[in-house]
This record gives C-alpha cells, sequence and structure tokens, in this order.
C-alpha cells in the first residue's frame, strides 16, 4: 500500500520524481520519433550513394569476368576489396553489410554480394526507394539504361540502432532520475531547516513566553505565516495578560473584608457560647477559612504565571526545606527530609519555598493518615517529594498539573491549584518537573520531581 509522505521535502521530491519521470517519458517518446525519422533519412540517403558509387564498379567487372580476365588476374576486380559496412552498432561491435544484385534490363542478375540471396530481391526495376517488410532496397540504373544496381538493407539493422539508443536513454533515465530526486530532496530538505527551527521554536513557546518571534532566513513564502503567529501571540499575551491582573486583583481586593468577615465571625462566636447557633457559626467559619485558603492560591498561581522569577543570590535549599517542614509538621511526626549534601541553587527563594510548600502540603493532605512524607534533596540540586497515593491511577498524573483538578480524594479539602502553581512556576525558571507513580496496591506511592 502506497504511504502518502508527511514532511514537505519529501512530498516535493515525490512531485519532482513524478514529474521528472513525466518529463523524461515524453522527451524520450520525442526523442525516439525525432530519431526514427533522422535515421531513415540518413540511411536511405547512405543506401542511394552505396548504390551510385558500386553501380560503375560492379559493371566494370562483370566485364572483365565476362572476357575471363577475373579469373586470370583477380585482383583486378573492384569489387572485392569493397567494404560496404555502414559503420558498427552503438552498443555492438559487429558491422552491418549492405547485399546487392547487380541485374540485366531484362531483370536477370549478373552479379551479387556474398551475402545476398540468389533470387532476385525486388521484381521490379524502377530506380528508387523501395521498402519492404524485412528490407530497405535503393535501385539505381547506368545511363544507358542497360544495368540495373539494387543495394538492400535489412530493416533489423536500422532499428538495432534505434533500439541501442532507447536503451541508452534508458540508462541514463535510471542513472539521473534518482540522482536528481536525491539532490532535489537534500536541496529543499536544507531550505527548510528555518521553517524546522520556526516550529521548533513555536513547540517550546508557553503561556510565561509570549514574546514575537524572530527567525532569520525564512524564504517569503512562511514570512506571512511569522507575521501572524506573532499577531496571535500579541492577542494571546494581552488576553492572558488580562485575566492574570484580573486573578491577581480580584484575590487581593478580596483578602481584606474576608480578614474582616473572619475576626467578626470569632467575636460573634465567642459571644454566642455553646449554643446551637454557634456549631453553625463553625461550619461558616470553616467554609470562610477554605475561601482564604483559595485566595491565597490564586495569588501565587497569578504570581507565579505573571512575574519573572530571579536568580540572584545561592539559596540553601536544606534550610528552605527545614523551615516548611516545621511549617506544616510542627510536632515532626510525618515530614521526613533525605539530604544528600545539596548545592547552592540561583534561585529566588521564595519561589522554592511556594513549590516546596505546596508539594509538601498535598502529601500530607492526600497521603493515608500517619503515613510519612519524604523530601528528598539531591546532590545535583534536584529534589523529589514522595508519599503514599493507593488510589491514585497512572491516568491521573497529567490532569494534575491542570487549574483546579484534584485526585480520587475529593473529601480532602483543597483547590486543586497546589501543582498547577508548581508548575507554573518551574516554568518560569525554565526547570523540569515530573510526576510517577510506583509500586502497587497500598504500596503506591506518588513521586513528583523538580529539576531546576
Amino acid at each position: 500500500m502506497f504511504l502518502k509522505p508527511k514532511t514537505l521535502a519529501a512530498q516535493l521530491g515525490v512531485q519532482i520524481a513524478l514529474s521528472l519521470v513525466l518529463v523524461w517519458l515524453l522527451a524520450t517518446v520525442v526523442a525516439l520519433w525525432v530519431l526514427v525519422k533522422e535515421l531513415n533519412s540518413t540511411y536511405d540517403q547512405s543506401l542511394k550513394e552505396t548504390a551510385q558509387r558500386v553501380l560503375p564498379l560492379a559493371i566494370s567487372d562483370y566485364r572483365l569476368n565476362q572476357f575471363g580476365l577475373l579469373d586470370l588476374r583477380p585482383e583486378l576486380s573492384l569489387l572485392g576489396t569493397l567494404n560496404l559496412s555502414v559503420g558498427p552498432r552503438i552498443l555492438g561491435d559487429q558491422p552491418e553489410y549492405l547485399m546487392y544484385h547487380l541485374r540485366d534490363f531484362k531483370g536477370r542478375i549478373l552479379v551479387r554480394s556474398n551475402n545476398a540471396p540468389m533470387t532476385p530481391m525486388l521484381d521490379s526495376l524502377q530506380t528508387g526507394f523501395t521498402h519492404g517488410k524485412n528490407l530497405s532496397i535503393f535501385t539505381a540504373t547506368s545511363i544507358d539504361g542497360r544495368y540495373h544496381l539494387q543495394v538492400a538493407e535489412s530493416v533489423d539493422h536500422r532499428y538495432g540502432v534505434l533500439f541501442d539508443t532507447a536503451l541508452l536513454f534508458l540508462l541514463v533515465f535510471i542513472i539521473a532520475l534518482p540522482l536528481s530526486v536525491l539532490l532535489v530532496y537534500i536541496a529543499v530538505k536544507r531550505r527548510l531547516v528555518p521553517v524546522q527551527q520556526f516550529a521548533e521554536n513555536m513547540a517550546t513557546r508557553s503561556g510565561s513566553n509570549l514574546e514575537p518571534m524572530v527567525q532569520n532566513e525564512l524564504p517569503e513564502d512562511f514570512l506571512e505565516v511569522q507575521k501572524a503567529t506573532n499577531a496571535l501571540l500579541d492577542r494571546l499575551r494581552t488576553a492572558l495578560l488580562a485575566e492574570r491582573e484580573f486573578a491577581a486583583n480580584s484575590a487581593h481586593e478580596l483578602r481584606t473584608p474576608l480578614a474582616v468577615a473572619s475576626v467578626q465571625l470569632q467575636r460573634l462566636s465567642d459571644e454566642l457560647g455553646a449554643t446551637d447557633q454557634a456549631e453553625r457559626l463553625k461550619i461558616v467559619q470553616a467554609s470562610l477559612t477554605r475561601l482564604t485558603r483559595l485566595i491565597d492560591k490564586l495569588l501565587q498561581l497569578a504570581r507565579a504565571e505573571s512575574v519573572t522569577l530571579y536568580k540572584g543570590e545561592p539559596t540553601n535549599l536544606e534550610i528552605i526545606v527545614q523551615m516548611i517542614a516545621r511549617e506544616l509538621d510542627p510536632r515532626h511526626e510525618r515530614v521526613e527530609i533525605i539530604s544528600e549534601s545539596p548545592p547552592l541553587l540561583d534561585v529566588d527563594p521564595d519561589a522554592l519555598a511556594v513549590i516546596l510548600s505546596n508539594l509538601v502540603e498535598n502529601g500530607l493532605k492526600y497521603a493515608p493518615n500517619e503515613s510519612p512524607v519524604i523530601v528528598r534533596l539531591e546532590t545535583n540540586g534536584a529534589f523529589r517529594v514522595e508519599n503514599l497515593a493507593p488510589d491514585l491511577a497512572p491516568e491521573d498524573l497529567n490532569g494534575l498539573k491542570q487549574r483546579f483538578v484534584r485526585g480520587s480524594q475529593r473529601s480532602q479539602p483543597g483547590s486543586g491549584l497546589g501543582l498547577a502553581i508548581v508548575g507554573a512556576m518551574v516554568d518560569q525558571l525554565n526547570g523540569d518537573l515530573d510526576l510517577n507513580i510506583i509500586g502497587e496496591g497500598r504500596g503506591k506511592r506518588l513521586i513528583v520531581k523538580v529539576k531546576i
């Protein structure tokens, strides 16, 4: 089954190959037609000249033979040393010979060549060309009309030359066509390198990098594509900026009234004491606390996506991990730190703190109760956060990086923004974020690795 080529270079190569095949076939047919025409004309002229040249020689030999002189002195024969070859074949080394009959006005054969038949090759003695099925014959007549020389050439000889020429065309075609297609493919592929670089550059862009694309040496056909792409990036940048500013401003403006409402609810709870209304008030306070936590997460996400994180003074990763562990696990019951002497990182310490706090918080929140959350610091600067995740399926991993997407344990409090914040900050730092699941059953573990 013929597979359609997918790349532009391959498609152009196939198109050019087919075009070359058609052009070569057409050129071959035209060339062979012209060759047949010119070949017949050339050989007819050669046949005529040969007949006119041989006629007086044949008459002379016939007359000498009539007087018996050729038997006495064979060297007097003018036809004895005559070579009637019309030249070798193009691809052969054996010459082709003409054959002739010298006939009188009654049609009797007086003299013939060694390769000529014993019977007349043609009944008519009319001067000129006669093309038979297998022979081309020219008849030349002496001035007095007494003698007629008929010189014949095999049609196979003529078309043998034609076959050899067609074979040469075919050999050149077989050699030249693949070579031509290969050269064209290489040339096209080389010219498409800027286009491939443009595509690769576009593929690496993310929401944190929507600057206009500038690709040098692009063909003019693709300059409009570059302009349209840059216009699209500009519109996306404007839309995302408006969205992020709205989310950040909204979250920031909501923090103050939420804090005021939380304080008022606490005062009201103290005033009500242990009553039914106080229990209901606690439910309202819990909802308000979750809303405040969501606002904090939205602010973190807005900062991660809209601010370029700096790389300044070296940051001690181990100290930041210890601070987060004390904050999230003050009793030192669940967070375990395994340090392999990590190097200092030239990364914004606040960004590292946000990344690690979200990962550790997710581990503490979604792992089974009292199970450990392991933070492993590696010598190459990477760090991993591991926790038990018996209810998490491998197909859920990609979705966890999206906003407001949570795992199977939806009963746990959370907003589904933790890994989205981590992913946005890792992208800002040009790092890598990998999620993997190892083990089976209750021993299944989620491993989140960050390399910056």
